[in-house]
């Protein structure tokens, strides 16, 4: 019984060392708060004439990390009404204060029904019905 107890210590020592020094360790998915990001559909003009002259969807989706530190492990999924996975955007840092820009820019169809999720390390996932 004292070596399962030893044991068990042991393992969360390294569990609690691992969250206070390195959370970009932390598997994507797990942590105490949503992921940090703010996000903004935008339309533009020349996007407006994109999905005029090809049909294809002319929003923007700008993601911006709100926090004082780096998101480590940023994933950002956007999927279709029958949760398909329809485009992806991994980066390993989002710096404090920056943000992104996908959607048309990258060739990304954004169509009504679609659902973007963004997972980090040490964060829980955040879900957004387009």
């Amino acid at each position: 019984m004292r070596i399962l107890t030893s044991f068990i210590g042991f393992v969360l020592a390294i569990a609690v060392t691992i969250v206070i020094f390195a959370p970009d360790r932390l598997p994507v998915g797990y942590g105490f708060e949503p992921v940090p990001v703010e996000l903004v559909v935008q339309n533009s003009i020349a996007g407006d004439l994109v999905q005029k002259i090809t049909g294809n969807s002319s929003k923007n989706l700008v993601l911006k990390n709100v926090s004082t530190s780096p998101i480590n492990n940023l994933m950002v999924t956007l999927k279709d009404g029958k949760q398909n996975i329809k485009h992806q955007y991994i980066a390993p840092v989002l710096p404090a204060a920056s943000e992104i820009t996908l959607g048309w820019v990258k060739q990304w169809s954004i169509e009504s029904g679609d659902e973007l999720e963004v997972t980090a390390s040490s964060y829980y996932k955040v879900i957004w019905a387009l």
